[in-house]
Protein backbone atom coordinates (compact mmCIF):
# COMPACT_ATOMS: atom_id res chain seq x y z
CA UNK A 1 0.00 0.00 0.00
CA UNK A 2 1.86 3.65 -1.11
CA UNK A 3 2.42 5.69 2.00
CA UNK A 4 1.73 9.47 2.23
CA UNK A 5 5.06 10.50 1.55
CA UNK A 6 5.30 8.15 -1.86
CA UNK A 7 2.60 10.57 -3.04
CA UNK A 8 3.83 13.67 -1.67
CA UNK A 9 7.72 12.57 -3.28
CA UNK A 10 5.21 11.34 -7.00
CA UNK A 11 3.67 15.40 -6.55
CA UNK A 12 6.72 16.74 -5.93
CA UNK A 13 7.98 15.30 -9.45
CA UNK A 14 4.87 16.60 -11.37
CA UNK A 15 5.89 19.90 -9.66
CA UNK A 16 7.91 23.09 -11.83
CA UNK A 17 11.50 22.74 -12.51
CA UNK A 18 12.56 24.30 -9.80
CA UNK A 19 10.74 22.84 -7.34
CA UNK A 20 10.58 24.93 -3.95
CA UNK A 21 8.60 23.25 -1.57
CA UNK A 22 7.92 25.73 1.70
CA UNK A 23 5.27 24.58 4.80
CA UNK A 24 1.89 27.30 4.72
CA UNK A 25 -0.88 26.56 7.20
CA UNK A 26 -0.44 23.21 7.77
CA UNK A 27 0.09 22.49 3.33
CA UNK A 28 3.42 21.80 1.50
CA UNK A 29 3.39 24.48 -1.22
CA UNK A 30 5.78 25.14 -4.27
CA UNK A 31 6.61 28.75 -4.11
CA UNK A 32 7.17 28.91 -7.89
CA UNK A 33 4.16 27.63 -9.18
CA UNK A 34 1.74 27.71 -6.32
CA UNK A 35 0.79 23.79 -6.34
CA UNK A 36 -0.06 22.39 -3.15
CA UNK A 37 0.64 18.73 -2.08
CA UNK A 38 -0.52 16.79 1.03
CA UNK A 39 -1.51 18.27 5.05
CA UNK A 40 1.55 18.11 7.25
CA UNK A 41 0.38 15.67 9.97
CA UNK A 42 1.93 15.80 13.23
CA UNK A 43 3.84 12.36 14.27
CA UNK A 44 4.38 13.23 17.57
CA UNK A 45 3.14 11.44 20.69
CA UNK A 46 0.43 13.18 22.49
CA UNK A 47 1.38 14.99 25.69
CA UNK A 48 -1.54 13.71 28.52
CA UNK A 49 -0.78 14.73 32.44
CA UNK A 50 -1.70 11.69 34.77
CA UNK A 51 -3.92 12.11 37.71
CA UNK A 52 -1.27 12.88 40.38
CA UNK A 53 0.89 15.50 38.38
CA UNK A 54 -2.80 17.20 37.84
CA UNK A 55 -3.48 16.51 41.81
CA UNK A 56 0.54 18.12 42.21
CA UNK A 57 -0.02 20.82 40.24
CA UNK A 58 -3.32 21.96 41.94
CA UNK A 59 -1.49 21.97 45.41
CA UNK A 60 1.92 23.61 44.17
CA UNK A 61 0.31 26.66 42.07
CA UNK A 62 0.27 29.79 43.55
CA UNK A 63 -3.21 31.90 43.92
CA UNK A 64 -2.79 35.56 43.63
CA UNK A 65 -5.75 37.88 44.80
CA UNK A 66 -6.37 39.95 41.60
CA UNK A 67 -6.73 43.38 43.65
CA UNK A 68 -4.13 44.65 46.17
CA UNK A 69 -0.24 43.86 47.11
CA UNK A 70 0.59 40.32 46.18
CA UNK A 71 3.14 39.79 48.26
CA UNK A 72 2.45 37.10 50.59
CA UNK A 73 4.59 36.71 53.67
CA UNK A 74 3.60 33.60 55.93
CA UNK A 75 4.11 29.91 57.14
CA UNK A 76 8.05 29.01 57.81
CA UNK A 77 9.19 27.97 54.37
CA UNK A 78 10.28 30.31 51.67
CA UNK A 79 8.85 30.45 47.92
CA UNK A 80 10.58 27.31 46.76
CA UNK A 81 9.60 25.76 49.78
CA UNK A 82 12.46 25.45 51.98
CA UNK A 83 12.75 25.48 55.78
CA UNK A 84 14.19 28.63 57.15
CA UNK A 85 16.18 28.89 59.38
CA UNK A 86 15.02 30.45 62.75
CA UNK A 87 17.08 33.64 62.12
CA UNK A 88 14.81 33.95 58.93
CA UNK A 89 12.24 32.94 60.18
CA UNK A 90 12.09 35.50 62.68
CA UNK A 91 13.25 37.86 60.27
CA UNK A 92 10.14 37.32 57.96
CA UNK A 93 7.70 37.43 61.16
CA UNK A 94 8.78 40.63 61.71
CA UNK A 95 7.89 41.39 57.78
CA UNK A 96 4.95 39.06 57.94
CA UNK A 97 3.71 41.62 60.87
CA UNK A 98 4.88 44.89 58.94
CA UNK A 99 2.99 43.81 55.75
CA UNK A 100 -0.17 43.75 57.47
CA UNK A 101 0.09 46.33 59.15
CA UNK A 102 0.02 48.52 55.98
CA UNK A 103 -3.01 46.55 54.70
CA UNK A 104 -6.07 49.32 55.18
CA UNK A 105 -9.75 48.06 56.04
CA UNK A 106 -10.56 49.66 52.25
CA UNK A 107 -7.80 47.16 51.17
CA UNK A 108 -8.93 44.32 53.23
CA UNK A 109 -12.75 44.53 52.39
CA UNK A 110 -12.14 44.60 48.66
CA UNK A 111 -9.73 41.65 48.98
CA UNK A 112 -12.83 39.23 50.14
CA UNK A 113 -15.53 41.17 47.95
CA UNK A 114 -13.72 41.21 44.47
CA UNK A 115 -13.88 37.23 44.50
CA UNK A 116 -17.24 37.48 45.60
CA UNK A 117 -18.36 39.91 43.19
CA UNK A 118 -16.61 37.40 40.29
CA UNK A 119 -18.70 34.70 41.66
CA UNK A 120 -22.08 36.24 41.60
CA UNK A 121 -20.99 37.45 38.10
CA UNK A 122 -20.02 34.16 36.69
CA UNK A 123 -23.41 32.42 38.46
CA UNK A 124 -25.48 35.19 36.71
CA UNK A 125 -24.28 35.34 33.70
CA UNK A 126 -24.31 39.03 33.85
CA UNK A 127 -21.96 40.89 31.39
CA UNK A 128 -18.44 42.34 32.72
CA UNK A 129 -19.85 46.11 31.49
CA UNK A 130 -22.15 45.75 34.07
CA UNK A 131 -19.84 43.99 36.78
CA UNK A 132 -17.52 46.83 36.34
CA UNK A 133 -20.48 49.55 37.51
CA UNK A 134 -21.44 47.27 40.21
CA UNK A 135 -17.76 47.27 41.76
CA UNK A 136 -17.32 50.88 41.17
CA UNK A 137 -20.76 51.35 42.90
CA UNK A 138 -19.31 48.86 45.97
CA UNK A 139 -15.84 50.93 46.05
CA UNK A 140 -18.28 54.00 46.61
CA UNK A 141 -19.87 52.44 49.90
CA UNK A 142 -16.98 51.24 51.12
CA UNK A 143 -15.12 54.44 50.82
CA UNK A 144 -17.86 56.42 52.40
CA UNK A 145 -18.30 53.92 55.16
CA UNK A 146 -21.94 52.45 54.43
CA UNK A 147 -20.64 48.52 55.13
CA UNK A 148 -20.93 49.23 59.28
CA UNK A 149 -23.58 46.88 60.14
CA UNK A 150 -23.99 45.58 56.67
CA UNK A 151 -22.33 42.72 55.00
CA UNK A 152 -20.04 42.14 52.28
CA UNK A 153 -23.07 40.14 50.16
CA UNK A 154 -25.86 42.47 50.76
CA UNK A 155 -24.49 45.37 49.66
CA UNK A 156 -22.65 43.68 46.73
CA UNK A 157 -25.99 42.51 45.28
CA UNK A 158 -27.79 45.53 45.93
CA UNK A 159 -24.80 46.78 43.74
CA UNK A 160 -25.00 44.39 41.16
CA UNK A 161 -28.95 44.85 41.14
CA UNK A 162 -28.63 48.65 40.54
CA UNK A 163 -25.88 47.76 37.85
CA UNK A 164 -28.50 46.18 35.93
CA UNK A 165 -31.04 48.68 36.67
CA UNK A 166 -28.68 51.54 34.98
CA UNK A 167 -27.90 49.04 31.88
CA UNK A 168 -31.89 48.58 31.31
CA UNK A 169 -31.65 44.61 31.67
CA UNK A 170 -34.83 43.39 33.25
CA UNK A 171 -33.28 40.84 35.79
CA UNK A 172 -35.71 40.57 38.84
CA UNK A 173 -34.39 40.78 42.39
CA UNK A 174 -35.49 37.45 43.30
CA UNK A 175 -32.95 36.09 40.31
CA UNK A 176 -29.97 37.98 42.67
CA UNK A 177 -30.98 37.13 46.11
CA UNK A 178 -31.37 33.08 45.50
CA UNK A 179 -28.32 33.39 44.11
CA UNK A 180 -26.38 35.08 46.90
CA UNK A 181 -28.52 33.20 49.74
CA UNK A 182 -29.96 36.59 51.19
CA UNK A 183 -33.23 38.09 52.48
CA UNK A 184 -34.59 40.00 49.71
CA UNK A 185 -35.70 42.51 52.22
CA UNK A 186 -32.14 43.22 53.43
CA UNK A 187 -30.95 43.64 49.58
CA UNK A 188 -33.80 46.08 49.04
CA UNK A 189 -33.00 48.33 52.14
CA UNK A 190 -29.38 48.49 50.61
CA UNK A 191 -30.81 49.51 47.30
CA UNK A 192 -32.63 52.31 48.27
CA UNK A 193 -29.57 53.39 50.42
CA UNK A 194 -27.08 53.13 47.65
CA UNK A 195 -29.97 55.50 45.36
CA UNK A 196 -29.69 57.53 48.14
CA UNK A 197 -26.03 58.24 49.05
CA UNK A 198 -23.78 56.53 46.01
CA UNK A 199 -25.75 56.84 42.40
CA UNK A 200 -26.46 60.57 42.89
CA UNK A 201 -22.39 61.44 43.22
CA UNK A 202 -21.30 58.86 40.19
CA UNK A 203 -24.20 60.90 38.17
CA UNK A 204 -25.66 57.85 37.75
CA UNK A 205 -29.50 57.04 37.21
CA UNK A 206 -31.82 53.57 37.13
CA UNK A 207 -34.44 52.82 34.46
CA UNK A 208 -37.65 51.95 36.20
CA UNK A 209 -38.49 48.68 34.16
CA UNK A 210 -42.52 48.48 33.21
CA UNK A 211 -44.68 45.01 32.63
CA UNK A 212 -43.29 45.54 29.21
CA UNK A 213 -39.83 44.71 29.28
CA UNK A 214 -40.82 42.00 31.60
CA UNK A 215 -43.07 40.32 28.78
CA UNK A 216 -40.11 39.87 26.68
CA UNK A 217 -38.19 37.99 29.23
CA UNK A 218 -40.65 35.99 30.25
CA UNK A 219 -41.57 35.49 26.75
CA UNK A 220 -37.75 34.10 25.66
CA UNK A 221 -37.49 31.84 29.11
CA UNK A 222 -40.66 30.11 28.34
CA UNK A 223 -39.69 29.22 24.84
CA UNK A 224 -42.89 31.46 23.17
CA UNK A 225 -43.35 32.57 19.91
CA UNK A 226 -43.50 35.94 18.92
CA UNK A 227 -47.13 36.09 18.51
CA UNK A 228 -47.94 35.30 22.40
CA UNK A 229 -45.65 38.24 22.79
CA UNK A 230 -47.04 40.77 20.21
CA UNK A 231 -50.07 39.68 22.12
CA UNK A 232 -49.47 40.18 25.35
CA UNK A 233 -47.97 43.65 25.07
CA UNK A 234 -51.20 44.65 23.34
CA UNK A 235 -53.39 43.44 26.19
CA UNK A 236 -51.53 45.44 28.96
CA UNK A 237 -51.44 48.59 26.72
CA UNK A 238 -55.61 48.10 26.01
CA UNK A 239 -55.86 47.77 29.62
CA UNK A 240 -54.06 50.88 30.43
CA UNK A 241 -56.21 53.25 27.92
CA UNK A 242 -59.35 51.36 29.28
CA UNK A 243 -58.20 52.54 33.10
CA UNK A 244 -56.46 49.50 34.05
CA UNK A 245 -54.17 51.60 36.97
CA UNK A 246 -50.91 49.95 37.82
CA UNK A 247 -49.60 52.10 40.81
CA UNK A 248 -48.83 49.77 43.61
CA UNK A 249 -48.70 46.84 41.60
CA UNK A 250 -45.92 44.78 40.63
CA UNK A 251 -44.75 44.50 36.68
CA UNK A 252 -43.53 41.39 37.03
CA UNK A 253 -47.35 40.41 38.06
CA UNK A 254 -48.67 42.08 35.36
CA UNK A 255 -46.22 41.18 32.88
CA UNK A 256 -46.82 37.29 33.88
CA UNK A 257 -50.80 37.21 33.43
CA UNK A 258 -50.34 38.84 30.03
CA UNK A 259 -47.83 35.94 28.93
CA UNK A 260 -50.29 33.09 30.48
CA UNK A 261 -53.25 35.28 28.44
CA UNK A 262 -51.14 35.90 25.53
CA UNK A 263 -50.19 32.03 25.80
CA UNK A 264 -54.24 30.63 25.64
CA UNK A 265 -55.30 32.70 23.09
CA UNK A 266 -52.30 31.57 20.70
CA UNK A 267 -52.87 28.16 21.45
CA UNK A 268 -49.41 28.19 23.49
CA UNK A 269 -50.81 26.75 26.38
CA UNK A 270 -48.71 27.36 29.72
CA UNK A 271 -49.64 26.31 32.98
CA UNK A 272 -50.18 29.37 36.11
CA UNK A 273 -47.88 27.06 38.11
CA UNK A 274 -45.25 27.39 35.48
CA UNK A 275 -45.23 31.24 34.89
CA UNK A 276 -45.63 31.96 38.15
CA UNK A 277 -42.70 30.17 39.05
CA UNK A 278 -40.94 31.99 36.31
CA UNK A 279 -41.94 35.43 36.99
CA UNK A 280 -41.44 34.70 41.13
CA UNK A 281 -44.72 35.74 41.94
CA UNK A 282 -47.92 33.70 43.83
CA UNK A 283 -50.50 31.96 41.84
CA UNK A 284 -53.27 34.20 43.71
CA UNK A 285 -51.38 37.30 42.57
CA UNK A 286 -51.14 35.84 39.05
CA UNK A 287 -54.99 35.16 38.96
CA UNK A 288 -55.70 38.52 40.48
CA UNK A 289 -53.63 40.33 37.39
CA UNK A 290 -55.33 37.79 34.95
CA UNK A 291 -59.30 38.88 35.85
CA UNK A 292 -57.84 42.61 35.86
CA UNK A 293 -56.90 42.45 32.59
CA UNK A 294 -59.46 40.37 31.44
CA UNK A 295 -61.65 43.27 32.95
CA UNK A 296 -59.94 45.76 30.94
CA UNK A 297 -58.88 44.51 27.79
CA UNK A 298 -62.64 43.07 27.37
CA UNK A 299 -60.72 39.47 26.96
CA UNK A 300 -62.90 36.24 27.63
CA UNK A 301 -61.51 32.77 27.12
Amino acid sequence: MPSESDDFNEDKENCCDSPKISEEDGFYVCLNCGSVFSRILDSSPRRAFTAEEIQKRKSTERVYSPIGPRTIIRGSRDARGTLLSPKFKSKFNRLAKIHRSLTTSYERNLWIALPNLQRLQKRLGIPDIVAEDALRIYTQTVKKKLTMGRSIDTLLSASIFCALRIHGIPRTIEEITKIAQIPKKKVIKSYRLILMEILPHLNLKVQHFTSDRYVDKFNDELGLSMQVRNIAVKLIKSAKENGFNTAGKDPKGIAAAAIYLGSKIANENRTQKEISKLAMVTEVTLRMRVKDLQKYANIIL
